[in-house]
């Protein structure tokens, strides 16, 4: 019987589903574990416990809440927790809550339920205020309250559990302290609406959308300064007002006659009236300079149309006009000879009233003015129009138009009307225009308002950025319909007619069956993802996306669920509609197409009967995917495609995870959870964020959750633990594990003074390997089924410390490592290669089991036990 010596140099494969237990074939499987609990994978292949969970904050009320990050600038830290819960929304940075301006407290009685005295605090009940600084009851230090019983100037408290603030067998206050309000504001959205908000940011601005709201716009102004606003959807430079001109033209001299004019009004039938009392107009009839004779009359009952005849000399009909005015020209006096009408025929409208007549120069001409943004480059809606009368056939002729600066202009664009539609004309930087007959250009006209998003039913589902225009789309009387904003205009979603290369585009995806927009993510092309379907929409070849072009093209059948996609590298990442299951989504140059794989096809036993409710990726260090599962699951998945490795591990907690975010803090991503605990019987939702992984000694390790630090003078007291009153706590103390801490009254006590604590709630990380495969061993064929021993355990760690392993839960030995440690310095990690011999055991499998039962790192490279194999 040969001791054979096996290595697993790698765990890219992570957890496998029980029904690949038996694919000795697959190349996953070599690499592949049984449990991979608390656990990640590296990309290089290394298995580590993941980092413990630091404790934040409690929700707003305990009540649920997400979390959407609001990044502007990762460099200087300017990076955000924004934590909506039900109709508000908080801000944390660099993993604490923002506060309010501090109120300073001036006394606190000592009572059942102490009064707090701060006058004109101007604090709610309900509202949860951190108090510092308090001399005397320093156990109200660093701690949050709920306000409650509140007066002009006094306030009682009770903490987060709901007990009030008993300060009995306190040392008296002593004075100072002061209690400042966690910021917060009024959000739109109700604790049921939370999963389906979709935002999407630009700089300081981030646009949210759900399909039971108008779009909104949160601005961050300040740290303590954040404003919801609804869109208005014009431009966000206002049109020119006050617009005028002054007409110029030239009067030519030549003979003037006096020509007399008269009006008749006929019926439909042809029945026509007496003609009018006449109306004399001064006419230069020589040389035509522009002008027109206008003349107006009362409108008669049954007029179907009007005769204008000359009734002084040249006699008879001049024109026929169906309204009740008309201009005619000044070189227009030859009547046709026809005699003027004395009397009304038999039902004939009434003879016209009130005929005036006046000589006016020129035609109407109208326009309207637009205002360019010196800033952004955007166009206004056009002014008002302003009419002026002209002709400019003549040499000289011209129109001034001026009007009133608009704040922000930098140009200035005029239109004028020509045949029915306004043309461009010139432009301007100066807020004056002059018109020397310039031909309209009628390819270019001011742009119309449109709101796309006005009204119930009309609000959208999801929304990005595409191509520098803000995207939006499937409302719910369009649940296909796709809209993006003029380019680098976001909220301009208007139009010119015909519309230019800029304007907003507005299209309807097609397809056979009711196909609802749910996700919009800029890729190669636009990707839409829909309830059945995935599409691209671009332009045409390499061009970019315009009104006029645009091509839609249908990718996959998948359909994809509410949860928005997510981008890692240049793969996008989305969750089906139906089965729990995650695909990438990238561009394949050989195919001309976006294709992808099942990522949970290897451990479909994580996602049965669950679909994906939250999740985020952590880019640096370990680009981990971070995903919550809607029965309180999460599950990690280390995905890097280029070196094909996509491993899921799984993740517990004593509690449940109900929502993930990730925002860049320092040099790393940093994970937010919130976590549904039971903490005194009752149940609460805190925010925690996963402590850094780097390190050099056990020291400074953070394997706890819902778990606070201390570092400073030796001390056996640890404080500020109200959040797990009544738990079972464990600590690292200088580097030593001390279990069974029992919280009472918020504290903890350790057998030993230390300087440098962390205690939080405990958890076991445990990796076990698949059934050994050997191939085909000699004359023994495979070692499947076979009974086997493990003589002895080699593991190659890195930074590691505490570790049981074995062939069997009840045949774990420790990994002893104290070597050449002082009496008092904690034992220190080891890197490379240790060995253990565990009990002796028969089994089929082969498995081997490490476990990691204390707050302290684990990271094993390989394994390499010593195999004796059965005949």
């Amino acid at each position: 019987m040969a001791i054979l010596r096996v290595m697993q140099p790698a765990f890219t494969s992570g957890e496998l589903s029980p029904a690949l237990w038996a694919r000795v074939d697959v190349d996953k499987y070599r690499s592949g574990l049984k449990v991979a609990k608390n656990i990640f994978i590296h990309p290089h292949g290394g298995a580590s416990n993941r980092s413990g969970l630091e404790f934040i904050g409690r929700t707003r009320g305990s009540g649920f809440a997400i979390l959407l990050p609001f990044i502007f600038d990762a460099e200087t830290d300017q990076t955000y927790n924004l934590e909506f819960s039900h109709l508000k929304m908080r801000v944390y940075r660099a993993g604490s809550p923002v506060l309010e301006a501090a109120r300073a407290i001036t006394g606190i009685s000592i009572a059942a339920n102490g009064v707090v005295t701060s006058a004109a605090h101007g604090f709610t009940n309900g509202d949860e205020v951190f108090l510092s600084g308090v001399a005397g009851m320093s156990a109200l230090n660093n701690r949050n309250f709920i306000i409650r019983n509140v007066t002009a100037n006094t306030y009682q408290l009770e903490d987060l559990l709901g007990v009030a603030l008993s300060t009995l067998g306190m040392p008296a206050y002593a004075g100072g302290g002061t209690a400042r309000r966690v910021y917060e504001i009024a959000s739109p959205y109700t604790a049921g609406e939370l999963r389906r908000v979709v935002f999407a940011q630009e700089n300081d601005v981030m646009y949210l959308t759900h399909q039971a709201h108008p779009p909104m716009k949160l601005s961050r102004l300040g740290d303590a300064n954040w404003l919801f606003s609804s869109l208005t959807f014009v431009p966000q430079i206002a049109k020119p007002t006050g617009v005028k001109g002054t007409v110029y033209f030239k009067r030519k001299t030549g003979s003037v006659a006096n020509i007399g004019y008269r009006v008749s009004a006929v019926s439909a039938s042809g029945a026509e009236s007496a003609a009018s009392s006449g109306v004399t107009v001064g006419v230069q009839y020589e040389n035509e300079d522009g002008r027109r004779v206008r003349l107006t009359w009362n409108a008669s009952t049954g007029a179907a149309l009007y005769r204008i005849y000359r009734s002084d000399a040249n006699t008879g009909i001049l024109a026929e006009t169906p309204l009740a005015e008309i201009e005619i020209d000044q070189t227009q006096y030859q009547g046709d000879g026809t005699a003027i009408p004395s009397a009304s025929a038999t039902g004939a409208p009434p003879v016209p009233t009130g005929v005036t007549g006046a000589i006016v120069y020129g035609k109407e001409m109208k326009y309207v003015v637009a205002a360019i943004s010196d800033e952004t480059g955007e166009e206004s809606l056009p002014s008002e129009p302003a009419t002026l009368r002209n002709d400019m056939v003549y040499r000289g002729n011209r129109n001034v138009l001026f009007w009133t600066a608009t704040p922000g202009a930098g140009s200035y664009v005029v239109y004028r009307l020509d045949n029915g539609r306004y043309g461009y004309v010139g432009k301007t930087e100066t807020t004056s225009f002059t018109d020397e007959n310039i031909t309209p250009d009628l390819a270019s006209g001011p742009q119309e308002g449109y709101n796309p998003f006005d009204s119930a039913g009309n609000y959208p589902a999801c929304v990005n950025f595409y191509e520098q225009r803000l995207a939006m789309g499937g409302t719910a009387n369009v649940p296909a319909g796709l809209w993006l904003g003029q380019s680098a205009n976001y909220e301009n979603f208007g139009a010119a007619s015909p519309v230019k290369a800029s304007d907003a585009i507005t299209l309807r995806i097609r397809s056979k069956e009711k196909n609802q927009i749910r996700a919009i993510s800029e890729s190669r092309g636009m990707a839409v993802f829909t309830t059945a379907n995935e599409f691209n929409v671009a332009g045409s070849g390499e061009e970019i996306m315009t009104p006029t072009n645009m091509v839609v093209k249908k990718q996959s059948n998948r359909g994809s669920s509410w949860l928005q996609p997510i981008a890692v590298g240049d793969v996008m990442l989305f969750a089906l509609a139906r089965g729990g299951v995650i695909r990438d989504y990238s561009y394949e140059f050989s195919n001309d197409n976006f294709t992808g794989q099942d990522l949970t096809i290897m451990s479909r036993h994580l996602f049965e009967g669950r679909q994906v409710v939250s999740w985020a990726f952590a880019q640096s260090p370990y680009s981990i995917v971070w995903v919550v599962l809607d029965n309180g699951q999460c599950v990690s998945l280390t995905y890097m495609r280029e070196h094909e490795v996509w491993a899921w591990t799984r993740h517990e907690t004593d509690g449940q995870f109900e929502a993930v975010n990730v925002v860049a803090e320092g040099d790393e991503d940093a994970v937010y959870f919130v976590i549904r605990r039971t903490v005194d019987g009752k149940s609460q939702r805190y925010i925690e964020r996963m402590h850094s992984r780097l390190f050099a000694v056990s020291e400074d390790a953070f394997f706890v959750d819902s778990g606070l630090s201390y570092e400073g003078a030796p001390t056996k007291t640890m404080r500020g633990l109200h959040h797990l009153e009544g738990k079972v706590l464990v600590a690292l103390a200088d580097g030593n594990v001390v279990r069974d801490l029992v919280v009472t009254n918020g504290t903890v006590t350790l057998p030993i003074a230390a300087s440098k604590v962390h205690v939080g709630l405990p958890y076991e990380a445990e990796l076990r390997t698949l059934d050994v495969d050997l191939g085909n061993v000699g004359e023994l064929g495979t070692v499947q089924a076979r009974n086997k021993a493990i003589a002895n355990i080699t593991l190659r760690v890195e930074k590691t410390r505490g570790i049981w392993a074995g062939p069997a839960e009840d045949a774990l030995v420790e990994l002893k490592q104290r070597e050449f440690e002082n009496w008092s310095e904690a034992i220190r990690l080891a890197t490379g290669d240790v060995e253990l011999t565990p009990t002796a055991d028969w089994t089929k499998g082969g498995t081997m089991i490490i476990k990691q039962f204390d707050p302290l790192p684990m990271t094993v490279l390989a394994i390499m036990p010593d195999l004796r194999v059965a005949a």
